[in-house]
């Protein structure tokens, strides 16, 4: 389909209103920051029509990090409607 030169390919999509953020989470070491982003985003992995959902962008340097420690960037998002 095309609309205004615009190509839309036919596919699933939702929407619904969202709050969307990344959090850096940092720890001592690169494995402790990336156990507490597994258990933060968890819940939001674990059911389908959980109220949130979440994932690992991944992980980054104490060089990219407000306190200098090894980090992970995670991507909450809360659904609202």
């Amino acid at each position: 389909m095309e609309i205004n030169g615009v190509t839309i390919e036919d596919t699933f999509a939702e929407g619904f209103p969202i709050k969307v953020a990344r959090v850096t989470i940092t720890a001592v070491t690169e494995h402790w920051a990336m156990v507490a982003a597994q258990e933060a985003t968890g819940f939001g992995t674990s059911v389908i029509g959980c109220p949130a959902e979440a994932g690992i962008e991944g992980t980054v340097s104490g060089e990219e990090t407000p306190d200098g420690r090894p980090g992970v960037n995670i991507l909450p998002q809360g659904h609202y409607g």
